[in-house]
């Protein structure tokens, strides 16, 4: 079995490949990031390990300001504008990340108290966050463009090195220091590893640049992701603002609670994540030849079979839940359905946006996901006050799912709604709504759970070979 599954990676296409790469990494990546769950939640206090959750929602949410994230949106149009420029074009990017770093790090100089008491984070949270920003971009891009190119090996190793040596190194870290300063000890070696590869790629990319940076390319990446920017802001709003708010409005203990469950039902985003990594491409060369039916037919069983396994964790929320963390986390089962279906919707906006990107029809996102991040924002202040933190999860469902709405009403406007099949994605969403609600009153029904559980893996069997032609790229 083994020896066919090899035999078909080696005769697969660049794009199997790399797929099927990012998948296994990705996988090993998710897998680090499992484990080191019931580690640190046993190792950690609830309210140190909240804070650690609030600094890396902080982190995501500033990171739009500090990077204007040009890893993404403009990156693959560069790769394919300047083909023959490449490195100069990452060098620019990367000069200008680094500018916009530097010159917030001033502010942070002149209004440090302000910030202090808005982020309420110890002023070496940030300073840590600073230096982050300042190189973590280099690798960004050096990821982009082996994921572009194709290019999986060195970028699979090195994703599997820096989730390795991030556990193994804050493991030791923890174990060694003060217990009432084991947050920022976790902090330091996770930031740590990540800063060491930012340097690292810093150096090669300015090496393979030859230290130019031209002004067109910093024009253009500019022009193209400004106006993208309050999409990307609201997105990150979207993803990280319910943990903020739920450290303010309730405590840390509640954060890390919260912060477990969302990151167990997140580990099935990898699965998205990989075949979007290298299906973004592979619909760009679709879509520029007009070919539209492979859009149409390989998107429609991508959907089906995150849709699939969105439900599948959230059937195993209990079992995975009881692994991850002690008694005291019990609760967060309730948090996991939400969040596993809100996964769901992000991976249908992300189709959508996809084509919007193609077109350069980007002026609609900064609108569809500010009025999401907005009302996600009301929704948490007054459904926490009311229902408690487990709210903010239906919260981010609802937003999730109004996002992938507005941005289908505009792809329908400008006349691109052909290239998926709309009616099959409503079905299925409407059946992953449904369907998380009822499995979340099953959770005290084990016998009619693992019915169910049991239903689906021989659903998946009958199915295997639409899974298997999801991975394969059928033209």
């Amino acid at each position: 079995m083994f020896k066919r599954l090899l035999t078909k990676f080696h005769t697969a296409s660049p794009a199997v490949k790399a797929s099927m790469a990012m998948l296994f990494a990705n996988v090993i990546l998710k897998g680090f990031s499992f484990l080191s769950g019931p580690i640190f939640t046993r190792l950690m206090p609830t309210e140190q390990y909240g804070l650690v959750s609030t600094f890396t929602s902080w982190q995501s949410l500033l990171s739009v300001f500090f990077t204007l994230n040009l890893s993404q949106g403009v990156y693959n149009n560069g790769m394919l504008d300047y083909k023959d420029h490449r490195n100069e074009f990452q060098f620019s990017l990367y000069a200008i990340t680094s500018i916009i770093t530097i010159s917030l790090f001033i502010v942070f100089c002149c209004f440090t108290d302000q910030i202090v008491l808005i982020l309420e984070l110890p002023i070496q949270y940030i300073v840590i966050m600073f230096i982050y920003f300042l190189f973590i971009p280099a690798y960004q891009f050096w990821v982009g463009r082996q994921r572009y190119e194709y290019k999986y090996k060195a970028l699979v190793c090195i994703t599997i090195s820096i989730a390795f040596f991030s556990l193994g190194f804050g493991i030791i870290a923890v174990l060694l220091s003060d217990v009432s300063n084991v947050a920022m000890t976790r902090i330091i070696t996770m930031e740590g590893v990540n800063i060491v590869v930012g340097i690292f790629f810093s150096i090669l990319l300015a090496v393979k640049a030859k230290f130019k940076i031209r002004l067109e390319y910093c024009k253009y990446a500019l022009k193209f992701n400004i106006p993208l920017i309050p999409h990307y802001l609201s997105m990150y709003v979207l993803s990280s603002s319910d943990r903020i708010m739920i450290s303010r409005m309730v405590n840390h203990t509640a954060t890390a609670i919260y912060s477990v469950a969302y990151t167990v039902a997140s580990v099935i985003s990898i699965v998205w994540q990989s075949i979007e990594s290298s299906l973004s491409p592979w619909i760009y060369e679709k879509l520029s030849t007009n070919n539209k039916q492979s859009v149409r037919s390989l998107t429609t069983k991508s959907i089906m079979l995150f849709a699939f396994l969105c439900l599948f964790c959230t059937l195993f929320a209990p079992e995975i839940m009881t692994i991850l963390a002690p008694k005291e986390y019990s609760l967060g089962i309730y948090v996991i359905p939400p969040v596993a279906a809100g996964e769901y919707f992000t991976a249908i906006y992300s189709l959508y946006m996809r084509i919007e990107l193609f077109y350069k029809q980007t002026n609609f996102a900064a609108v569809a996901t500010g009025v999401a991040a907005l009302s996600n924002i009301i929704l948490n202040y007054v459904c926490i006050t009311i229902f408690g933190f487990v709210a903010a999860a239906y919260t981010t469902l609802t937003c999730y799912g109004m996002l992938s709405l507005l941005h289908y009403i505009n792809i329908k406007k400008k006349g691109y709604s052909d290239i998926f099949n709309n009616k099959m994605i409503l079905s299925i969403s409407f059946s992953v709504i449904i369907l998380s609600v009822v499995i979340s009153l099953l959770y005290s029904f084990s016998i009619i759970r693992y019915f169910v559980i049991l239903v689906i893996i021989i659903s998946a069997i009958y199915k295997r070979n639409m899974i298997f032609d999801i991975v394969r790229f059928h033209e």
